[in-house]
């Protein structure tokens, strides 16, 4: 967690709004590593958080990853941080894949590998909606 800028501001973010965090790993860039880690993190949690591996390189994979073991996709989530990303970051903000999902009933949101694109979801849009989805999914 040293290195991850990413995943520390998440961590830290959360914590301020009163929400645990139950658990963190680093995960390799890895289809079936990806989708065990998600499916370990729903086991002790309400929601799972990834960054990274949301661009367009051939080592972004995590999308592929967790779409393979979806319900179905939030492609709302994508289109609201294409939205405000691109008003961010500019015409930038195309590369980014980010999404969301629901596995076992619960949200997984894809999220970019960049501490400003991942704290951009988090403080403005994950953390203000979290309560409503988890409603909606019956939580």
């Amino acid at each position: 967690m040293e290195t991850d800028d990413s995943g520390r501001g998440i961590v830290d973010a959360i914590g301020k709004k009163g929400h645990r965090v139950s658990g963190y790993q680093i995960v390799d860039d890895d289809v079936g590593d990806i989708q065990k880690a998600v499916i370990s993190g729903l086991e002790t949690s309400d929601a799972v958080i990834i960054t990274g591996g949301t661009g367009i390189t051939s080592r972004d994979v995590t999308i592929e990853a967790v779409r393979g073991i979806a319900d179905y996709e939030m492609t709302g989530f994508g289109h609201v941080f294409a939205l405000i990303s691109f008003q961010k970051i500019g015409t930038s903000a195309i590369m980014s894949r980010s999404t969301a999902f629901i596995v076992k009933r619960k949200p997984v949101f894809c999220l970019p590998g960049s501490p400003s694109g991942s704290m951009l979801a988090v403080s403005e849009l994950i953390l203000d909606q979290i309560d409503h989805i988890h409603h909606e999914l019956g939580r």
